[in-house]
């Protein structure tokens, strides 16, 4: 039965959920009616969008594991928890995977260099970018595919009616699909932190260089270039941020369960690893000029309008 402590932490993965859900789903919200409105869908309303579902995804799978944990529901006798696992894993990747996307593709806007291959990037930057999404889709399913795999193997154990394996082999088996859930993960969110950070660091570099240039020309008017490196060099830097953090969450999580089978790290780990897709998002919407702009519409429209009157538009 759960006891007070894992009803506090069920309340404080269902506000994580509540924030960071209305959060993307505004995100979401904003880009399709802005799609419906125009008949078209930017490249970079395309890959928030994506993030936006993803997210919205993983912090209800996440919220459904939490609730698992702590014993309010036996879903290994009424939900198969590999599915849970599965959602999760893939979620969390393309979570990763379209971020990464999304810094590519503010670093080809925003970066100047001169190399021949950055030009040719640059220049095809819809086209590499929409290649991107899907490769990143299919690495992205392939891995959790394994993992699926592997899952169906290991719940099969817990399963089978009248099935005699004693606690020790439970233990093991749950150790071992921990481990296994960690490794397929790191091959899925290694690289593309990897990407971002090689992303964010030419972004530095050419932030650096612009600088240099404008400070050899006194004569030149205000340069907004620069105010849009750092605006964008300040979204990447928090999306890294957030992203480490959530995998310091993952390993704390699942060496307080392998090793010291303790539930409270866990459970503070878990809540650790949900502020990355809540408040990443909520960056984006004050970094991106039609999100805070129709947030702040939405603001003044809840401010301005007359008490038991509830209507609100976005758009």
């Amino acid at each position: 039965m759960p006891g007070a402590i894992g009803i506090i932490f069920v309340m404080l993965a269902a506000g994580e959920f509540l924030v960071g859900g209305l959060a993307n789903g505004f995100i979401g919200l904003v880009n399709f009616m802005d799609w419906i409105k125009t008949g078209r869908l930017s490249l970079m309303d395309l890959i928030l969008t994506a993030l936006a579902i993803s997210r919205i995804i993983l912090l209800a799978s996440f919220l459904s594991a939490v609730i698992t944990v702590n014993g309010f529901f036996d879903f290994y006798a009424s939900v198969k928890m590999e599915y849970l696992d599965v959602i999760w894993s893939l979620s969390n990747h393309l979570s990763a995977w379209f971020g990464t996307c999304l810094s590519i593709f503010y670093f080809l806007k925003i970066s100047n260099f001169s190399h021949p291959v950055f030009l040719w990037l640059k220049w095809r930057v819809n086209q590499v970018v929409r290649r991107m999404i899907c490769i990143c889709f299919l690495i992205a399913l392939l891995v959790n595919l394994l993992l699926k795999e592997k899952m169906t193997e290991i719940y099969k154990i817990y399963a089978v009616p009248g099935n005699k394996t004693n606690e020790t082999q439970k233990t093991q088996i749950t150790k071992t699909h921990h481990f296994f859930s960690l490794i397929l993960y790191y091959i899925g969110g290694f690289v593309p932190f990897i990407l971002s950070l090689i992303s964010c660091f030419l972004l530095v570099f050419s932030l650096w260089r612009h600088t240099r240039q404008m400070q050899g020309n006194v004569t030149a008017p205000k340069d907004s270039s620069t105010e849009v490196h750092k605006k964008i060099m300040k979204s990447m830097v928090s999306f890294l941020f957030l992203f480490l953090l959530h995998h310091v969450g993952i390993i704390m999580a699942s060496v307080s369960y392998v090793l010291f089978e303790s539930l409270l790290p866990v459970m503070f780990s878990m809540i650790i690893t949900a502020i990355y897709p809540m408040a990443h998002s909520i960056i984006l919407i004050q970094m991106n000029n039609k999100l805070r702009q129709a947030s702040l519409r939405i603001l003044w429209q809840l401010k301005a309008c007359p008490k038991g009157s509830g209507k609100v538009f976005v758009a």
